[in-house]
């Protein structure tokens, strides 16, 4: 009887003792993983240009900072698949846009694009919507899309009643906006464009967004910013 109690009273012990083992491995790691993470970029407007010009390379070293903060996995031709972009509006701390096409096939009337989209901190992705491709080459419909927030948050902003909270702040340089229903989408959350054609933008939360967006073929040129100067940047 003695010996059988020894005996369960070891394997408790050695239970638990195992137990305290696998949660110290686990905060091991999450301390490992941690440590090599880089700062999230705090970086002011002035680092992102150079000699009065947008400075696409510093902007492009924020994002992968951003990324590898994040934990996403910077595979070795994510930089040069890069688009970085200040939209010439000369404030890329607040008003900009970071992404990487995977996809954006237009076969017949089937289509489909997807892509990464990446907001610096408290970051804005201006106002804007799509309209019919004009371009006769080109017969997809109105883009159609959502987002899916991977890491980060997104205040994804669209039609309906104006809720949006105290921590989203349109930036002066972009000017006012026309839409302000907001959704808050944090890391798991699907949203989708209200309706097709609608004015809608983002902004990103204090740890920056990382998003997964899906939608109908993408024509640059059927792009309109409410920012004027942001159409022209995009050549529209």
């Amino acid at each position: 009887m003695t010996k059988n109690i020894s005996r369960r009273a070891m394997l408790g012990a050695a239970a638990v003792g195992l137990t305290a083992v696998a949660a110290d491995s686990a905060e091991a790691q999450v301390a490992r993983r941690t440590s090599r993470r880089r700062r999230l970029p705090n970086y002011p407007n002035a680092h992102y240009y150079k000699d009065g010009k947008f400075d696409v390379e510093a902007a492009k070293n924020a994002v992968i900072e951003l990324l590898e903060y994040h934990g996403y996995f910077v595979y070795p031709t994510l930089k040069e698949n890069l688009y970085v972009t200040d939209l010439d509006i000369g404030n890329f701390t607040e008003v900009g846009l970071a992404c990487v096409m995977f996809a954006n096939k237009l076969d017949g009337e089937f289509s489909y694009m997807i892509q990464d989209i990446f907001l610096m901190p408290n970051q804005m992705l201006p106002e804007h919507w799509h309209i019919k491709p004009a371009d006769a080459k080109v017969s997809g419909p109105q883009k159609d899309e959502g987002w899916f927030v991977r890491w980060g948050r997104s205040y994804v902003i669209g039609e309906g009643e104006p809720n949006l909270p105290p921590e989203v702040k349109v930036p002066a340089a972009h000017g006012a906006v026309t839409v302000e229903h907001c959704t808050i989408a944090d890391p798991g959350v699907f949203v989708g464009l209200s309706k097709v054609g609608t004015h809608h933008w983002q902004f990103a939360g204090n740890e920056g967004v990382i998003l997964t967006e899906v939608a109908n073929y993408h024509d640059g040129k059927s792009v309109r910013f409410l920012n004027e100067t942001a159409t022209k940047a995009f050549g529209n």
